[in-house]
Order: structure tokens, then C-alpha cells, then sequence
């Protein structure tokens, strides 16, 4: 990323940042030793991550950042195909991702179990 904005390429550049941004915030959300969860934590689920309330927070913040890399498909529609169908693709995947939060935040673990398949394969089919 830095050596994008040395070399004077700008979208590029924010395109690296937006999705380390991502990448790097998401991660921490899943980190136990954050203890981000303990404030949902209860008698039946001391670490707090399998709450309705935790879940349903994770399912919001993702369906944010969908919409926020959608923006970024609409920017790049006339910039480069490749970009778009990139951010299209990821936009998409953190939809899906945030139904999967969703529905556990819901207790249908099923339906989850599901919507996070597809949203891995979506990831692998993009990354392959």
C-alpha cells in the first residue's frame, strides 16, 4: 500500500488500505483474548460470543461494511473491470457473511451453517 502511494497510484493505494482496514478490524472482532464478547457473557455462555446480542452487533457491522465496498464497486464500474467484479464479488460475500451472523443471533444454526458455506466458497472462488 505504501509503495503504491510512493509510486503516485491513489486508488490503488486506497483500494490495499480499505481492505486491510477490513481484513484487520474483522480479525480482531473474532479475537478471544480481546474479550470483546464479555460484555454479553452470561451464566449459559460465559465467553459471550454465541449471545443473540454479540452476533446481531457483528451481523450489523458487517452489513455497514458491505454497502462500503459496494460504494467502492460503483466507483470502479468505469475504472477497471477487474476492480469491479472484485469489489462486487467481496460486497456480496460480507452480505452473506452478515445474513450467517444473522441468523445465529436468530438460534437458526442451520440456516447459518449454510450461509457461511457459501460465503467461504465465494471467498475461494474469488481468491482462486
Amino acid at each position: 500500500m505504501v509503495f503504491e502511494w510512493v509510486m503516485g497510484n491513489f486508488f490503488p493505494m486506497m483500494v490495499m488500505g480499505l481492505f486491510a482496514v477490513f481484513w484487520l478490524s474483522f480479525g480482531m472482532l473474532q479475537l478471544p483474548t480481546l474479550g470483546l464478547a464479555l460484555a454479553y457473557a452470561t451464566p449459559e455462555d460465559p465467553s459471550g460470543f454465541a449471545s443473540p446480542q454479540y452476533n446481531a452487533v457483528i451481523a450489523l457491522y458487517l452489513l455497514v461494511w458491505g454497502f462500503a465496498l459496494f460504494t467502492f464497486f460503483i466507483f470502479t464500474c468505469k475504472i477497471n473491470s477487474v476492480f469491479a467484479a472484485i469489489f462486487l464479488f467481496v460486497s456480496t460475500g460480507s452480505w452473506v457473511l452478515s445474513g450467517a451472523y444473522w441468523k445465529v443471533s436468530a438460534g437458526d444454526f442451520d440456516a447459518a451453517s449454510k450461509l457461511q458455506k457459501v460465503s467461504s466458497f465465494h471467498d475461494e472462488t474469488l481468491l482462486s
